[in-house]
Formats: C-alpha cells, sequence, structure tokens
C-alpha cells in the first residue's frame, strides 16, 4: 500500500540512514493514504522547527506489518496509520539524488551516529567521528554521490563498507537486513540489541481499548482521554475520526483545541457542514489553528445564524486582543445571544467599548 510520511529535512535524513523510528513521548510512527495530508503535518512541523517540509513516499503491507506486530501496534482510520515500531529504510519508495540529496549520512559525525544507531551503541560507547575508518568511509561516500549523482547508496551497500573499515566493531555482531538491527552472540545465545522500552501508560491503554471499540461513544471518550493525559500526537489522532458517526466527529474537533498544532486545511471542510454542531466545533477549532486566518473564521462563527456556532466561536475570544479585533469584539458584543454577549463584555469591559442600550436607554444585560 503506498502511503505517505510528512517530516522535516532534518528528520528526512535520520529516515533514509536509519529507517522510520518511534520518538519519544508517542513511540509511534505516523503515516497518511493521501499526500496532501502529509504534506500538511510536514509544514506544521517545519514551521516549528525552522526545516524544509519533506515528504517520503512509503510502499506498506499493513495486513503483514499486523500480524508481524501484534493486536493494537498498527492502527488505520479516516486515512491516518499510527505504527507502534520501528520501519524499515526498505519501505521507503523515494529517495532524492545528490546533490540536492539531504538523506545520505556522508560524515564522518552523520556516519558514525548511523552506525552506532544500528549497532545499539550510545555515542561515547560506540563509533567515534574521529575514527581512521570514519574518515575512509565519508570519503568513499562523497566520491560515489559525487560520480554517479543519480544513485542512491543503498543501506545494505553502505553496511558492508563500514565492516570493511570498522571490522571491530562488528566483530560477534550480525545485522538483520530488513530492520537493519543488530543482535549480538553471546556462546550460543542470540540478543537483540534495541532501545529499552518503557512500560505502557495504562491511562494510554484505556484510550486505546475505548478507540477501538464498536461504539461511538467509546470512541469518543478514548479521544477525551488521549488529551486528558497530553498525547503529543493529539491531532494524528483527532484526524483518523473525522470520517466516523457525527458524535465522534464532533469529539474529534471539540478535542482539536487542546492540540498544540493542528492543519487548518484538514479541519476547514467541516466548517461548510450542513450539521450545526459539526459546523460550530470546526469553526472553533479554525479559529484556534487558523493562524492568519483565524480572524476570518471569528468573523464566519460571529455571524453564523445558528446561535450554538456563535457561542462556539465566543468561547475563544480569549484568544485574541479586543484592541487589534475591534470587529470581531463589537460582532460578539451586539450578538442577540446573551452568552455570546456576556463573554465578550467580560473581555472588554474598561477598555473604550460601548455596551448596546435597550429602547429605554440602559445598558442591554
Amino acid at each position: 500500500m503506498i502511503l505517505y510520511h510528512g517530516t522535516t529535512a532534518g528528520r528526512a535524513r535520520r529516515i533514509s540512514a536509519e529507517g522510520f523510528l518511534p520518538r519519544k513521548p508517542s513511540r509511534r510512527v505516523w503515516f497518511a493514504e493521501t499526500r496532501a495530508y502529509a504534506l500538511g503535518r510536514a509544514k506544521t512541523q517545519a514551521k516549528r522547527a525552522r526545516d524544509t517540509a519533506v515528504v517520503r513516499t512509503c510502499d506498506i503491507d499493513l495486513p503483514q506489518m499486523r500480524k508481524l506486530l501484534g493486536k493494537g501496534k498498527v492502527l488505520h482510520r479516516g486515512g491516518v496509520i499510527a505504527i507502534k515500531a520501528a520501519v524499515s529504510v526498505n519501505v521507503l519508495r523515494s529517495h532524492p539524488g545528490y546533490p540536492g540529496c539531504a538523506d545520505q549520512p556522508s560524515s564522518p559525525e552523520d556516519l558514525a551516529a548511523w552506525i552506532n544507531d544500528i549497532l545499539g551503541l550510545k555515542p561515547y560507547k560506540g563509533v567515534n567521528k574521529r575514527h581512521p575508518g570514519l574518515d575512509r568511509l565519508s570519503r568513499w561516500v562523497v566520491n560515489r554521490m559525487t560520480s554517479r549523482p543519480n544513485s542512491r547508496i543503498r543501506p545494505r551497500e553502505l553496511l558492508a563498507m563500514a565492516r570493511r573499515w570498522l571490522p571491530e566493531f562488528f566483530e560477534g555482531v550480525r545485522i538483520d537486513l530488513e530492520s537493519m538491527r543488530a543482535r549480538r552472540e553471546v556462546a550460543t545465545i542470540e540478543v537483540e540489541v534495541e532501545p529499552p522500552t518503557e512500560s505502557a501508560d495504562p491511562h494510554e491503554e484505556e484510550a486505546l481499548d475505548c478507540l477501538t471499540s464498536e461504539k461511538p461513544e467509546r470512541r469518543a471518550r478514548g479521544l477525551g482521554l488521549l488529551a486528558k493525559i497530553g498525547e503529543p500526537d493529539l491531532f494524528d489522532w483527532c484526524a483518523m475520526f473525522l470520517g466516523d458517526d457525527a458524535e465522534v466527529q464532533i469529539a474529534a474537533l471539540h478535542t482539536m483545541l487542546a492540540c498544540e498544532e493542528a492543519d487548518p486545511e484538514v479541519i476547514a471542510p467541516f466548517a461548510e457542514s450542513q450539521d450545526r454542531r459539526i459546523r460550530g466545533a470546526a469553526t472553533a477549532a479554525l479559529a484556534k489553528h487558523g493562524g492568519q486566518d483565524a480572524p476570518r473564521w471569528f468573523v464566519r462563527g460571529l455571524k453564523d445564524p445558528e446561535p450554538c456556532v456563535r457561542v462556539e466561536t465566543a468561547a475563544l475570544l480569549s484568544k485574541i486582543e479586543p484592541a487589534e479585533h475591534k470587529e470581531i469584539f463589537e460582532l460578539a458584543l451586539y450578538d442577540p445571544n446573551p452568552e455570546v454577549r456576556r463573554r465578550a463584555r467580560r473581555l472588554t469591559d474598561g477598555k473604550g467599548f460601548e455596551r448596546e442600550r435597550c429602547r429605554w436607554g440602559t445598558p442591554r444585560p
């Protein structure tokens, strides 16, 4: 199955050398069925890291991966896939060529990190970047990329050259060429060298149990539990359930308010929904995560004919400054709904905004 992974140029370099490694604290690797979704996530990450957005194309056999990893390790819903395991570099389908190739480790420092990761060694115990063999390996990589710019160096080929020039680090070690992970042989016992795994969070286990339930109310509860424990990939989880039943969609959109970052392009179609509850939840999420377009979503939400949409939008007014968005607060101050007026009044009292007056001249309550 062709899938896409959105990331940054810096992380893409490591992916091409090491594969997809779950990052703490989420311990999952995320993919998408569409390049557009992956690109949106890449742009969000790149903006935060001040890097370039990159989308990697992969070919992954999800049924086989479920069989290998076991229950609950591969979740696929709503065009979003979460895999709780490392994913081999061999799934990659796209490899940019030199000199525009930011993926290939070539410096002694990058090559040392690549080899130590495969061997499961800490930097202070593994290959040092000043090792003479690394200098030879680095010069070989650069020469190869220069002489054959359209040809990518495969991980197995690079590994063979590393064995040649750093043989002492590979004594008594077998490399699984699928996972690119080392196995050290002790007498007749084979030990797999992997990073230590953390014990499962019981609250996370409960949330995942809810998310895989057949009952919509349980799936909605699962999203709420993830928000409560501060799940770092909360937006991706929410996106998984945007194609679910209406109640779960609403829960997903509401949960996005707890996300540190979100992709407005994923949310925007739901602001057109005929269901006023979905429209209200989506508009509120866009008012928070819309970036430069957020004021436009505030105006749109406060002009919606449905009171519930205006109330949901007004609940986000504390995210913006009255002095900078006078038009938005005046819409709320003159809204026929008392809850919308109350929220706006609380934020504008003493800041030069006039309150609407009743026919007999007293301020409207």
